[in-house]
């Protein structure tokens, strides 16, 4: 499904937090990501990175370790299984 570009605040916030979730269970090797990294990945918006992490870490879909590493919880490993 493509979602369309639009510049409501929710669907802005949506977008970013589904944005950093996709790059976390992109790639087995790859866990955990720094959140440097995330923050370079989407373009150095540093902000919106933050502001998703808190959201996903808060809706129990990543941890967030003391050092600013970053990695998937169970729950969003078994939906990405399940999601195919």
């Amino acid at each position: 499904m493509h979602k369309q570009d639009n510049h409501e605040p929710a669907a802005q916030e949506n977008d970013q937090d589904w944005s950093v979730l996709i790059t976390l269970l992109s790639d087995d090797d790859q866990r955990p990501w720094s959140v440097d990294e995330l923050i370079r990945i989407s373009g150095g918006n540093q902000v919106a990175v933050a502001d998703a992490i808190s959201r996903l870490q808060r809706g129990g879909l990543i941890h967030r370790t003391t050092d600013d590493l970053v990695y998937p919880t169970r729950p969003a490993l078994y939906f990405e299984q399940i999601a195919g």
